[in-house]
This record gives structure tokens, sequence and C-alpha cells, in this order.
């Protein structure tokens, strides 16, 4: 087992260590292994002119040490929050029900961020099984787990009397059950962690599930049920050290995965107006701030809440929507 400050200096370390045995093992095949004398060793590892080096470089970025796991990492707002965690140093699990895509956004970030630094899982969240298994691959690459991002989802929309049995266990499996089991399989890693300054819990909520949603009441209510497990849990997990938020987006349509889908015209017809840049000028017209909202906005914020420039919130909402007088909190 090798650790260093880093996942490339740890394998590095590993590595050395290995060829090391091997060159032992080679030379007593044919004679004996004389290694360097102390003092020559001492004088090689502090060598004054590599303190100096050391002493010179940069300090390290704010997420280096830490280990994140992303559910919903091949969509939008996953991959986007993914990316923001890696560009400051964290490794990352990318979990992801579509095991295609998201080993498509593992080599993409591979070759941007450094192939140490980023591994994926296929889990589905609604699998107690698949959880158990995606956090205990986690911890056997990175060796633990700092930083939740509960964010896999699904969206509907359908007027009561159309909503179906089957439709509504559907949002309630993905979005309410679904967040339980990820919170609950990550939770024995993230105490693990407390002695090392606490952790982060971040859910990726919605505006509906604060502002009421005509003809989505399903996938409303369950994210509403999400936002209100995240508020148990800040209480359950302030002792723990571990720290619970949620960001509550509205229509993050570019780049979006859900939106790509049946949830895009079911939208454009509950509010009138064409799938297509209607339904975009639709919502950002809607918005008091008449801006866009992109799956980068939404990183910025699970970001922020991850890191410790948030180390005394928990228990919070945080709504980047544009501006949505419903949603306000309080």
């Amino acid at each position: 087992m090798t650790f260093a400050k880093d996942k490339a200096t740890a394998r590095i370390a590993g590595e050395f260590y290995l060829n090391a045995i091997n060159v032992m093992r080679g030379a007593e095949a044919i004679g004996d292994y004389i290694a360097l004398d102390e003092q020559e060793a001492f004088d090689i590892e502090y060598w004054l002119l590599e303190e100096a080096k050391l002493q010179r470089m940069p300090a390290p970025r704010e997420m280096v040490g830490k280990i994140a796991l992303v559910t919903g990492g091949a969509g939008g707002i996953g991959a986007a929050t993914a990316a923001r965690l890696l560009k400051e140093g964290a490794c990352v699990m990318l979990a992801d029900r579509d095991g295609e895509v998201v080993a498509e956004v593992r080599e993409r970030f591979a070759k941007q961020f450094g192939k140490d630094v980023v591994r994926c899982v296929t889990c589905d969240v609604t699998d107690e099984a698949q959880m158990k298994a995606a956090f205990a691959e986690c911890a056997r690459e990175f060796g633990g787990l700092d930083i939740l991002v509960a964010n896999a989802g699904i969206a509907s929309s359908a007027p009561i009397e159309q909503t179906t049995v089957e439709l509504w266990d559907r949002n309630y499996d993905v979005l309410a059950q679904g967040y339980f089991l990820t919170a609950k399989h990550a939770w024995g890693l993230l105490k693990q962690m407390k002695e090392q300054g606490g952790t982060s819990v971040v859910f990726i909520g919605s505006k509906n599930a604060i502002a009421a949603a005509a003809g989505a009441s399903a996938y409303a209510s369950a994210k509403a049920a999400a936002n209100h497990l995240a508020r148990c849990l800040a209480l359950e997990g302030a002792p723990e050290g571990i720290r619970v938020n949620v960001v509550n987006p509205d229509a993050v349509i570019k780049g979006s995965r859900i939106w790509d889908g049946d949830w895009r015209k079911e939208r454009a017809a509950s509010n009138k107006v064409d799938a297509g840049e209607e339904l975009e000028a639709h919502y950002r017209n809607r918005s008091m701030l008449k801006r866009d909202v992109l799956p980068e906005d939404i990183a910025e914020a699970a970001y922020w809440l991850a890191s410790e420039a948030s180390a005394k919130s928990t228990g919070n909402m945080l709504n980047v929507d544009a501006g949505n007088v419903q949603a306000f909190t309080r």
C-alpha cells in the first residue's frame, strides 16, 4: 500500500517500490544485493538543491487529497460538477447507469486532468447492491470518500389523471429512494473521514422541490422528498462532521440528458410553446434575471458547498435558477 499527497505520486511510489523488489530479486538470483549506506541515501534524499526545488513548488490546489463520488456523472450537471472538482485537484468516481456514456466521459476527463484522478462505475441508484458496490469500488481506487454529489435523476410531466402508478413509482424510485440509497451507502465512508476535517454531501434538487408545478406532481413531490431527506441527514451528520446541503437548479436545458427526452416535449406542451429555441426562451424570460442556467452554474454552486469555503453551512438550500420568486426559501 502506498500513499502520498496525490494519487499520481502514490502510484509512482508504488511502481518504484515494486521495481526495487524486482532489482533485489534479480541481484540475489546471481549474487548479493548491496544497498547504499545510510549516509549516502540521506545525502541524496536531502540534497540542498532538491530541498530548494520543493520549497519553490506552488501551493496545492484546494481539492488535492479529496475524494468525490458523483452520481449521474455522465449527464450535463454531473459531468460539469465532476470537472469542477477535478480542476481543483480532487479524485472523482463517476457513477452512472449508462456504462458506455460514463466510460466516454471518463476517457475525456482522463485526457484533460490525468488518468490517475478519475474512475467510473456503472450503477443504478435504485439498486442497493449496485450502490454498495459503487462505494466499495471508490474506496478501493482512492482510499475513501470526502464528497458525495447525489445528482442522478429523471423527469416526467403528466396531469394527475394521466399519472400512472408506474410513473409515480419510477419518480420516487430514482429521486427519493435513489438519494436515500446513495446517502446510506456513502455514510460509513464519510464518517471515517471525520478526523481529516469533515466531509460534505450535496444533493442536486430542483426549483420544483419548493415551488409547486402543475402537471408534474410525481416529479416535484419526489424532489421535495429528497430535499427534506437532506435536511434530516444534516441533523444526523453534524456530530460526525458531515455537512449536507442542496442546490436547486431550474430549467438547465443546455447539455442536459433529461431535457433531450420526453421531458422537453412534455414541458413544451404544458407551457404551450415550441420544443426548440422557443422553450429555452420561455424559461429564460420567465426568470427574474432573464438568463439561461447552465450545467456549469450548478457545478459552481455544488463545488462551493463541497469546499471549505462553506465549512459552516449545513442543512441549507441554494437556488440557482436565475431568480424565481415562488422558490424563495424564506
